[in-house]
């Protein structure tokens, strides 16, 4: 028995744990599309383990689609566990007294949701304006003309500090030179609901891209087995997914656009997961097209000038959150869906 990823001739005791085409954290469907049950052993326990520890935990927890599984109730908010400031996606407050403040993601207990904190840090008020400009405690910067000439420190709201105790904050302000005393204490003013309007920025760095990939790659052999995804052409992929090889071209990129036709020039999209393989326009390519929550759309280059038999492997199926069905894309076509 040879995984499809490692390439390693291992034992049947080897293959025991169910690999997954959609990872488990995102969603339990009816009849799931799995590998390694009693007549696909595909992936070896080894690189299915390497795979949860490194590349599925950080598509869960660390990316827009990973924080939308909770909005969707598909993972339970008390599930949520926070990365705080090690996280790829960079959260500002856009609004109020405290706009441009970090923050991040946290369960409340008390209120069994996951709602917005701010993180350790501190805010120098800009002259001539009421706006703060803001610094992790490690990201201080020393004081100088430059900071004085740009920050009006003499006011008494000049410093403000948010997401630890003044004590800590004073320590820290004060091996930079800033002379610092506490003015007074203002609690956060309430929104309605408690929830802040922010902005989100995300990295989708080559942990993610590979993570995505292997949805695709998993797909095409969950359909077509292991015999032809063994082969030479899916090499590039196959080295990018289990050890992080690059090739000389992309092998995932992101496309602007929805999947489904008649969405494309929507503003509303279905709730689920989305997954394709096809021929390339090239006719000797494979590609596959991978959307979570019918987010963002990722297009991987599965096989580059594939040398095998041209077999007919245009597939699709859309992964509905909210009922566990799939669906085939083919079906859903021509029922109208």
């Amino acid at each position: 028995m040879i995984c499809i990823y490692c390439l390693e001739d291992k034992g049947e005791g080897q293959f025991t744990k169910a690999e997954h085409v959609i990872p488990q954290s995102f969603g339990r469907f009816t009849k799931n599309f799995v590998l390694n049950r009693t007549d696909n052993k595909s992936v070896c326990n080894e690189c299915n383990q390497y795979f949860g520890d490194n590349l599925e935990i950080d598509l869960a927890r660390d990316t827009f689609e990973g924080i939308a599984r909770y909005e969707q109730d598909i993972k339970k908010a008390s599930e949520f566990k926070s990365l705080g400031k090690r996280s790829r996606l960079i959260i500002k407050i856009a609004e109020g007294m405290f706009k441009g403040a970090y923050a991040y993601r946290d369960y409340s207990p008390e209120q069994n949701k996951v709602i917005i904190k701010p993180l350790s840090q501190v805010g120098f008020l800009k002259r001539e304006s009421v706006a703060y400009e803001y610094y992790y405690l490690d990201k201080i910067p020393d004081k100088d003309k430059v900071i004085e000439i740009k920050y009006n420190l003499d006011d008494p709201r000049g410093i403000i500090i948010l997401g630890c105790s003044p004590k800590d904050a004073d320590k820290i302000l004060k091996s930079k030179g800033y002379t610092f005393k506490i003015k007074g204490v203002q609690d956060p003013p309430t929104t309605e609901n408690n929830d802040w309007l922010c902005k989100v920025e995300g990295i989708i760095d080559q942990q993610i891209l590979r993570a995505i990939a292997k949805i695709g790659f998993n797909y095409i052999c969950f359909w077509e087995g292991n015999e032809f995804v063994l082969q030479a052409s899916f090499d590039p992929i196959r080295k990018y997914i289990r050890f992080g090889v690059k090739s000389g071209y992309p092998l995932v990129r992101i496309i602007d656009r929805a999947i489904l036709e008649d969405e494309i020039d929507s503003e509303k999209r279905r709730l689920g997961h989305i997954v394709t393989v096809n021929w390339a326009n090239d006719k000797i390519s494979i590609i596959s097209q991978v959307s979570l929550l019918n987010w963002n759309t990722y297009g991987i280059s599965l096989a580059k000038d594939f040398a095998g038999e041209k077999l007919y492997i245009t597939r699709g199926h859309f992964f509905n959150v909210a009922s566990g069905d799939i669906l085939d894309l083919g079906v859903m076509s021509n029922n109208g869906f």
